[in-house]
């Protein structure tokens, strides 16, 4: 039987074996790819694997240089975003997200104490905001009070118009704001 050029640079591809080697097992298995690539497993045993894994090793190692520095970043994203808690202009609380992560690991059996912490800061008045490492700021107490607004007014649309007549209401709520203010050299989000 005669063995194409295809059929051995397959064998090689996939065995990393000599093309005499390959035409040998492909004459002796009748041109059968899979029994030549078990015959060739059972003469090189493991030596084939070692070829495989060190092929694959690159590819390997490019991924896992990938990943290492994402969760670089990740953590440098965590360290430097800070949450504040302040009241009356006087900052009661400046930690930074990853002590914050830590902290709520830590208290994992009692983890109901978080959103009731968050309730009681926000009913007492104090602001609660993200400070991101671009300057940018997430005024957690605007966001709480816009969902408010937006879900009383949406609420109170709803009883003042009929179930038909729902348009304005829909065309009120569709369009929001985003105002961006400079305060101390951090930008300020508000979603109204």
């Amino acid at each position: 039987m005669k063995i194409s050029m295809e059929l051995i640079d397959e064998m090689r591809r996939r065995t990393n074996c000599s093309y005499q080697e390959a035409k040998e097992l492909l004459e002796k298995n009748n041109g059968d790819l899979i029994d030549a690539i078990i015959e060739f497993e059972r003469r090189h045993g493991s030596d084939n694997h070692k070829h495989y894994k060190h092929k694959a090793k690159g590819h390997w190692e490019h991924c896992e240089s990938d990943h290492k520095q994402k969760a670089k970043s990740l953590l440098h994203k965590t360290l430097v975003t800070r949450v504040v808690i302040e009241k009356d202009q006087n900052i009661i609380l400046n930690v930074s997200v990853l002590i914050l992560l830590l902290a709520v690991l830590i208290s994992m059996p009692v983890i109901w104490i978080w959103p009731l912490a968050f309730i009681v800061l926000y009913c007492a008045g104090y602001k609660i905001r993200i400070k991101k490492e671009t300057g940018d700021e997430v005024d957690l107490n605007n966001i709480v009070d816009d969902l408010g607004n937006k879900v009383k007014n949406a609420t109170e649309t709803k009883n003042q118009n009929p179930a038909g007549s729902n348009q304005t209401g829909k065309q009120k709520y569709a369009a929001q704001e985003v105002e961006v203010k400079e305060k101390d050299g951090y930008n300020e989000i508000i979603v109204e």
